[in-house]
Order: structure tokens, then C-alpha cells, then sequence
């Protein structure tokens, strides 16, 4: 009897859909975003557009601007309950950032590789909106900078 007991809960366990991960949870960004970067006086515009890879355990972001680009891999650790993304710039360095937590509308990094310098936070304001505050120690002084994306007309 016990093992009739086993085999029917192996069967209801493979039978139950994946319980989705908090990386689904950022459906609403797969497309194209039109985004301001500002740091003091310096502000730019950029788009980034995002899909799922690797049958929808990575996200990945493309953004460029005039003269340039970087591209970010974003995924969910669900065994550790935190988000790892790895930004690949147009030079050919990469930067490691590590967040705890599972919230997708709320995601406080920072990084590991190179070194610890820099600190970003993403908050969705809205499903055509959001924003990431940056903070990076460069040269000895501290740069804040305020993206703010909004969703491209389809």
C-alpha cells in the first residue's frame, strides 16, 4: 500500500505545472523600452529591448545608444533566493551583480566582479515603466545616476 501511495504522489508531482519563478515575474519588460540615463549634467536616451533565452531561464536586455551599447543577462536563482546578471559592455569588460530576494518589482543589486563599486536598484513603477538609481565609486567619488524607461509604442 505504501507504495502505491509513493507512486500516485510521483505521478501528481509530475503531473502539477513548474511553480513559475520570480524571473517570470518580469514578463511585462520583453520588448522594447525607450530609457533616459542622468548623472549631474550628463543625460542621454536609449533603447533596450528584452527577451527570454535559454528556454525562459534568462532574460536578456540589449540596450544602445549613439555611439555605443552593453548587453545584460538576467536570471533567478531560486535555490539561493537572489538574481544574478552579468553586463557585457562595447570595450569587452563584464561587471557581476548579485541581489537577494524574490521580489521582481523590486530589485536591489550589487557587484561582486570587478569589485564592489557599484550598486544599482530596479523598481517597476508601472507595465509601461521603470526605473533603476545607480550609485558607482569611480576615481574616489560617488556618481548617482537615474534611468527611467518607458515602453515603446508597438
Amino acid at each position: 500500500m505504501r507504495s502505491v501511495v509513493m507512486l500516485a504522489s510521483l505521478v501528481l508531482a509530475a503531473a502539477l505545472p513548474a511553480a513559475a519563478t520570480p524571473l517570470a515575474g518580469l514578463q511585462y519588460l520583453v520588448g522594447t523600452w525607450n530609457c533616459t540615463y542622468r548623472a549631474g549634467a550628463v543625460r542621454f536616451a536609449y533603447d533596450a529591448t528584452y527577451a527570454y533565452d535559454h528556454d525562459g531561464h534568462v532574460l536578456r536586455q540589449i540596450a544602445s545608444w549613439k555611439g555605443g551599447g552593453d548587453e545584460e543577462l538576467l536570471a533567478y536563482d531560486a535555490q539561493h533566493a537572489s538574481w544574478g546578471a552579468v553586463v557585457f559592455d562595447g570595450q569587452g569588460t563584464s561587471t557581476v551583480m548579485r541581489a537577494t530576494g524574490s521580489d521582481p518589482n523590486h530589485i536591489a543589486y550589487h557587484s561582486v566582479y570587478p569589485d564592489a563599486s557599484i550598486a544599482v536598484t530596479f523598481d517597476r513603477v508601472s507595465s509601461t515603466e521603470y526605473t533603476l538609481h545607480g550609485t558607482v565609486r569611480m576615481g574616489g567619488k560617488t556618481i548617482t545616476s537615474v534611468d527611467t524607461c518607458l515602453r515603446a509604442a508597438q
